[in-house]
């Protein structure tokens, strides 16, 4: 017990010396707690609840979901300046480790983005009350898991928001045979799993080595995941998480389910994308809301399937697909930040907040709101 305490405050204490300081504007008000929910299957889901005040603002609620093999952890800056931008469209915003994640239990078994969603609603009524209304967001596989509970829930949610995510990877239905011969190929070792000298070291391994190519991921923003995403062990430490989340899904959205999320989807969608994230290609960003990247994607599809590859995102296939998906929403706003990465909620906090505090508020023009 007292190992694991000493692993997450130095780690928090490395993260603190390696952020660049920033003016105070003010002194930030943000509380925060921690938070335990069951949901069904036997499961418990921990996560950190931010609140400026002790306002419980129905128009306040918000949850988080973070990135494959993230935790909520990565929102640990961008929440609080939420909260202290806007107390009362932020009252009360709960960052949420996904089940195989950070604090929260794992399933020992496969894993779904369907299942995510299922979760997310389920804790949300814990939290909030049975058919509560409220907001959600999410990053990369949490903005898929959101946009997915904003499609299967329009009546609850009030707003959705997507940071570096059109949606949850979907792939054509010709696929699903050897997809799941795949994933059934070898279960995992959780034995096997990495140990690493300390968080430092496990936090430069992870960003040396992420999961999308992202130069702006350094061995700081890693650092921010470890104090949730670690734990001690004989000789070192390890990432908690649940080596099932490592094998390759053993079903994936068809193009036209992850479509129907999007057309049921009845809240205002914002979407945040960085044009050096995921949807850059060889150093150049494609937008994937544009008219024309949707037409031209859905063309090259048809002639080479595979053209066109993103960082993490597939060929030109899937572009069209996400395409589609974002022109679906029919309240959408798209903010494209200049800079940031796949991680842009960690390495550029201020940018994030301010799109979302403009959209928040019903400002029409955000792109003005951000000064660009």
């Amino acid at each position: 017990m007292l190992r694991g305490v000493l692993v997450q405050m130095t780690t928090a204490a490395a993260f603190l010396l390696r952020r660049p300081l920033r003016p105070c504007v003010r002194m930030m008000a943000t509380r925060t707690s921690p938070v335990e929910v069951a949901v069904p299957g036997g499961l418990t889901l921990r996560g950190t609840r931010y609140s400026p005040n002790d306002a419980n603002s129905d128009g306040g609620r918000w949850l988080l979901l973070h990135g494959w093999l993230d935790n909520s952890d990565s929102f640990a800056q961008l929440a609080p300046k939420l909260c202290d931008a806007d107390g009362a469209a932020f009252a009360n915003v709960v960052a949420l480790d996904l089940a195989g994640h950070g604090l929260s239990d794992h399933r020992k078994g496969p894993y779904h983005a369907v299942d995510f969603a299922a979760d997310a609603i389920y804790a949300a009524n814990e939290l909030w009350g049975e058919g509560c209304q409220f907001n959600v967001a999410g990053h990369s596989l949490g903005g898929g898991v959101a946009l997915m509970v904003a499609g299967a829930w329009p009546d609850r949610i009030q707003r959705v928001a997507a940071v570096e995510s059109a949606g949850a990877l979907a792939g054509p239905a010709e696929d699903v045979p050897s997809s799941l011969r795949k994933s059934c190929r070898r279960p995992p070792v959780g034995g096997s799993r990495r140990v690493f000298k300390d968080a430092a070291d496990a936090a430069q391994r992870r960003a040396a080595k992420n999961v999308m190519a992202d130069a702006r991921f350094t061995e700081r923003e890693a650092l921010a995941l470890t104090a949730r995403g670690l734990e001690a062990v004989d000789g070192g430490v390890r990432w908690r998480t649940d080596p099932w989340l490592l094998r390759p899904s053993r079903l994936r959205l068809d193009p036209s389910q992850g479509l129907a999320f999007a057309r049921a989807t009845t809240a205002p969608a914002l979407l945040v994308l960085a044009k050096d994230g995921g949807f850059a290609r060889t150093g150049r960003f494609v937008d994937p809301s544009s008219w024309l990247v949707r037409v031209g994607s859905a063309l090259a599809a048809r002639v080479r399937p595979g053209a066109a590859s993103f960082r993490g995102l597939g060929g030109a296939a899937t572009l069209a697909d996400l395409s589609a998906r974002i022109r679906a929403l029919r309240r959408r706003t798209v903010v494209i930040l200049p800079a940031g990465g796949h991680h842009v909620h960690l390495s550029e906090p201020d940018a994030v907040a301010d799109a979302f505090v403009a959209w928040a508020k019903g400002d029409t023009d955000v792109y003005g709101a951000l000064g660009a």
